[in-house]
């Protein structure tokens, strides 16, 4: 019974967003389409976003949001098509507000994201 009802409480518990800061970081890891939970705070003078598929095949797109995530928008050529096992990565120059990564495809896939920010 105890079993159980700790089973229940996992699948309760809400996820959050959180925020990650720079100068580098890593994202929630992503196995289904949709936004990510984490964001990116960025500031400085360059934002890199590297995605890996570590698992099957995956599209991804990097969204910014300037209004504290109240709605999000395709940063413009940030289309990733991933293979097996492949990387690839977008930069943006001169970032403000907030960015994160969005599953808009996968196959069996598993989405590593990794970002780093130049001052």
């Amino acid at each position: 019974m105890a079993r159980w009802i700790f089973a229940v409480l996992l699948l309760a518990t809400p996820v959050w967003a959180a925020s990650k800061g720079c100068p580098t970081g890593s994202l929630t890891a992503q196995t289904a389409t949709g936004a990510n939970v984490d964001y990116i705070m960025a500031g400085g003078k360059s934002l890199v976003v590297q995605t890996t598929a570590t698992a099957g095949t995956a599209t991804v797109i990097v969204e910014i949001s300037c209004n504290n995530g109240g709605s999000w928008a395709k940063v413009t050529g940030s289309d990733m098509a991933l293979p097996a096992a492949g990387s690839l990565a977008v930069s943006v120059l001169n970032p403000a507000c907030r960015y994160r990564t969005n599953v808009t495809v996968c196959a069996g896939c598993n989405v590593a994201a990794v970002y780093a920010c130049g001052s």
